[in-house]
């Protein structure tokens, strides 16, 4: 509020003259002004129209300016209030800045000394309100990035059920080949003649193909499910497996060659898996459609002891990304895919979420030449 009649002063006293000097100069001074003679009109008054600045004596019958203050800061916390006060009352002065008055000014009144608490109380207003208005934008943020986060994963999740849909069908038109001979047989030999041997390389078949399809599915339902945030202790090297798993017959579709290295023993991290799969699918994604004849994809993980760090990379061999758009790539909806093949979420999902996991994501690209991400993950020393 930068004019003085945009400000709304209540003014409470139960002494007739000092109130009347007091509205004098605040109206002098171009405030709108709004008086009550005790306390419960003036809470009343208070309730029907807020002020921005209540101005209260302290002793007055019926209730005191302290429970004035009590009340109002109950009910209505960012009304700023300073109350007046005799010499004498010092001790319910500094208790009345104890219960979050702005200020206290003592009788007689000068307008100098007025204005002077006035001017600290339009400061604290407006120093709060700026808080509050901040808050509340950073609250917006944090729901407009859960928001994204969400759409991305659900349309990460569309892209995986295509390519799951083949990765489980394999398996299980073998399975039920395999079940549908050895039907076939018994139904045809007599039980001493049945092919026992042959029978049981069919149900290791069977059994190896069922648990391949078990493991994509349970992939796919963790990576779905909508979960928040839990902090535990990840195995980095499952999380690729399972990233691996998701996207394995679409690597293959894609005449895409995986070269995969994760040492067998390495540390623990304090992480989200579920939003490090989320963050390795898209980079995997991306590696993808950036090589749309063929090509190479390159994920390994390492542990540098000496900054107590992990960095998984994720290298292909595509067409790259250009130096004059490679700065605006973790930005929100933008994109260098044709239309209908990507919105631009994907990396700014990864960012942000290798951000709240406290690491940081790097990339480095040439056109024609192929892209390297690579995201460093602090190591947890408990973990190690």
């Amino acid at each position: 509020m930068d004019n003085q009649t945009d400000w709304h002063i209540l003014v409470i006293d139960d002494e007739y003259d000092i109130l009347e000097v007091m509205v004098i100069i605040l109206k002098d001074e171009g405030y709108q002004v709004s008086t009550a003679s005790d306390g419960k009109s003036g809470l009343e008054l208070c309730r029907k129209k807020p002020p921005h600045i209540l101005i209260t004596d302290i002793r007055m019958p019926g209730m005191s300016g302290i429970e004035v203050l009590e009340a109002v800061k109950q009910t209505n916390p960012d009304i700023e209030v300073i109350v007046c006060t005799a010499f004498a009352d010092m001790e319910r002065a500094i208790q009345a800045l104890q219960l979050d008055a702005s200020d206290f000014i003592t009788k007689p009144v000068s307008a100098h000394t007025l204005n002077l608490a006035l001017a600290r109380a339009q400061e604290r207003f407006s120093s709060r309100k700026k808080l509050q208005d901040y808050a509340r934008f950073l609250e917006r943020q944090a729901a407009d990035q859960a928001q994204i986060l969400h759409q991305d994963k659900m349309m990460s999740l569309g892209r995986l059920a295509a390519s799951v849909v083949h990765e489980i069908n394999n398996p299980l038109s073998g399975i039920l080949n395999y079940i549908r001979l050895m039907s076939k047989t018994v139904n045809k030999a007599a039980p001493n003649e049945l092919p026992l041997e042959k029978f049981k390389k069919y149900l290791n078949l069977v059994e190896t193909e069922t648990d391949r399809c078990s493991r994509v599915v349970s992939s796919l339902l963790a990576f779905s499910r909508k979960s928040p945030p839990a902090m535990t202790a990840v195995n980095i090297h499952e999380v690729i497996e399972k990233c691996t798993a998701l996207s394995q017959h679409k690597l293959t579709l894609s005449n895409i060659s995986l070269d995969l290295k994760v040492p067998a023993h390495i540390p623990l991290i304090q992480a989200d898996a579920n939003q490090l799969q989320q963050c390795l699918i898209n980079l995997v994604f991306n590696a993808i459609d950036a090589m749309p004849n063929g090509g190479e994809l390159h994920i390994n993980c390492s542990h540098h002891a000496e900054s107590s760090e992990l960095s998984i990379v994720v290298k292909d061999t595509g067409t790259g990304i250009g130096t004059d758009v490679l700065p605006q790539i973790y930005e929100p909806f933008f994109t260098t895919k044709q239309n209908g093949h990507g919105v631009g979420l994907g990396l700014s999902t990864a960012y942000g979420i290798i951000e709240r996991h406290n690491g940081r994501i790097e990339v480095q690209s040439r056109l024609e030449q192929g892209t390297t991400f690579t995201i460093w993950l602090p190591v947890n020393a408990d973990h190690d």
